[in-house]
């Protein structure tokens, strides 16, 4: 696993950010997976941030959240960004995507939630009867599970 996938999605879309507004002030190249820096934080705290990519475990921050803790925080996800600008955009667009997507499932839920309050009690029972003897077997066990005593 690596570095992002041990954040929460809270702490990678804020490391993101703060990547984004300029909060690593140093970083270093230790080895070719290891890097430190010093971050500004909230309250224009600084925090030392180290992150190794091959074990991200190992990778600490100075941060409230994050001392003496194995998590992933916001300050080692923004050093990270910091190092590897391309993986920031990966992860700008993979977020863009999946909130687009969000986006249309919320518009096909309303546009079925409207189709179904249009049609009349007779055009209900018989969309009901297709989904039922049409479609899937599981559908028609899991409804027959939950709303049949059988």
């Amino acid at each position: 696993m690596g570095l992002l996938d041990l954040a929460s999605g809270a702490s990678a879309w804020r490391g993101y950010e703060y990547y984004k507004e300029g909060s690593v002030l140093l970083k270093k190249k230790i080895t070719d997976h290891e890097y430190s820096g010093t971050l500004r934080g909230s309250g224009n705290k600084h925090y030392d941030v180290f992150i190794d990519i091959e074990h991200p475990r190992k990778s600490h921050c100075n941060c409230p959240h994050a001392n003496g803790k194995r998590i992933i925080c916001k300050h080692q996800v923004a050093l990270y960004f910091s190092v590897f600008p391309k993986e920031a955009d990966q992860y700008y667009k993979e977020v863009e995507y999946e909130e687009e997507e969000e986006r249309r499932q919320e518009e096909l839920d309303k546009k079925v939630v409207a189709y179904i309050n249009s049609l009349s009690k007779e055009e209900l029972r018989q969309t009901l009867y297709e989904v039922l003897y049409d479609g899937a077997d599981w559908v028609f066990e899991r409804f027959v599970r939950e709303h049949i005593d059988y």
